[in-house]
């Protein structure tokens, strides 16, 4: 029950994230690879995120736009 509490709370973070940080880090960067690379050092960082594994991280993080 708590590793399914932790995992939706998790879920909302990371749309939180999703929602207000990557438009930042688009708007910031140069351009759409930095902007993800960025976001990759604070997703490889973050509890919510490695959650998910680093094949998921990857793979979200690749098919943002």
């Amino acid at each position: 029950m708590i590793r399914w509490l932790v995992g939706l709370w998790y879920a909302h973070l990371r749309r939180i994230d999703l929602a207000v940080f990557w438009p930042t880090c688009k708007e910031q960067a140069q351009d759409l690879d930095h902007a993800k690379a960025a976001f990759a050092v604070h997703a490889f960082r973050d509890a919510p995120w490695l959650w998910l594994g680093e094949d998921e991280i990857v793979r979200l993080i690749d098919g943002l736009t």
